[in-house]
């Protein structure tokens, strides 16, 4: 079955000519419309007729591609979908969430050859993601929202992790806190960019300022923060502060402190990376380093819409820091 690219090849114009040639998006001339008509009918190209009536609104259509969890998505998650969403409408584009499995390339890849969008983002990037060369490939204009383990060459907005690392173990150790423990995810060893670099700081700062520091980590659940608790109140050790990276597992740590009779921040205190306003709503509220969520999918929606334009800029690679915001849940330590 013809593609889209095939058309633009035998018309000899590029695969967004073809698009615009479809949806009337943009003008074109007749010649350049007329030689992509020849080269459809040759090919016997039909475009999918939702895409043209959708793209047809508006300027075009950009995907978030998302994997899918068994655990669901978190309140942080779901805010990078509505901020990206909205950035795309303030360019005139549609966003479509893509929700597969960033390994299952087979159904990517039939997403691609509907001709439905225009571009991608790429989020949950993995340090060897499979969907970085299946994109380029297939020729999709596409940008990270998080980084690979190589990503020279490539366009990617991601926050910096290791910074976020790095601010929260020097917040404690400035605090006093001399034995730290890491509640995170299980998603180091799956090469989870975010984990693997925070993990990766955390160990060379804690090495630096001559901090005892342990890891518990597990799924994305409540209970890998219970575990994570009690393993650490049954093993003597005395630590005063906990880093975690992982919402669900912060919330049940919390809690099984709480049962246990211990305070935060009187006995424990406690300082997440990554949740975003959920954590004021906690009890106690929890001291976050929250990525810049608008900022992020703000450049990304900007970086890409170039990149579809045809015009992609010289500054390709954007990294931002997250922002400390200070709740009362970390102490000083006499």
């Amino acid at each position: 079955m013809a593609t889209r690219d095939d058309v633009a090849r035998l018309a000899g114009v590029s695969s967004s000519t073809v698009s615009y040639a479809i949806s009337g998006r943009r003008r074109i001339s007749d010649e350049t419309r007329e030689r992509v008509y020849a080269a459809m009918r040759e090919l016997d190209y039909t475009p999918n007729a939702f895409a043209r009536g959708l793209a047809g609104a508006r300027k075009g259509i950009l995907a978030l591609n998302y994997p899918l969890k068994d655990e669901g998505w978190s309140p942080m998650e779901v805010s990078y979908f509505e901020t990206a969403t909205a950035a795309a409408r303030e360019y005139g584009f549609h966003l479509l969430l893509w929700p597969n499995a960033a390994d299952d390339v087979s159904t990517l890849t039939d997403l691609l050859s509907s001709q439905l969008v225009d571009g991608v983002i790429v989020m949950e990037v993995e340090w060897d993601d499979p969907r970085i060369e299946l994109f380029r490939q297939r020729d999709v204009k596409f940008v990270l929202l998080g980084r690979n383990s190589d990503p020279a060459g490539l366009a990617y907005v991601d926050t910096d992790f290791r910074a976020s690392a790095r601010t929260a173990l020097e917040y404690l150790v400035d605090r006093g806190h001399r034995d730290v423990l890491f509640v995170g995810e299980d998603r180091v060893e799956q090469g989870h960019g975010p984990m693997v670099r925070t993990v990766g700081e955390l160990q060379d700062s804690s090495r630096r300022f001559g901090v005892s520091f342990a890891i518990s980590t597990g799924p994305r659940t409540y209970g890998t923060g219970r575990d994570a608790y009690r393993r650490l109140r049954a093993s003597g050790t005395p630590t005063t502060g906990v880093i975690t990276f992982n919402d669900q597992a912060t919330v049940g740590f919390v809690h099984a402190a709480q049962l246990d009779g211990r305070s935060i921040p009187g006995d424990l205190s406690v300082l997440s990376i990554g949740m975003g306003d959920e954590a004021g709503e906690l009890d106690p509220p929890i001291t976050t380093i929250t990525p810049p969520v608008t900022e992020l999918t703000d450049a990304a929606v900007r970086l890409l819409v170039d990149e579809v334009e045809g015009h992609p800029g010289t500054h390709r690679e954007v990294l931002l820091n997250g922002r400390l915001i200070e709740r009362g849940s970390v102490r000083e330590v006499p």
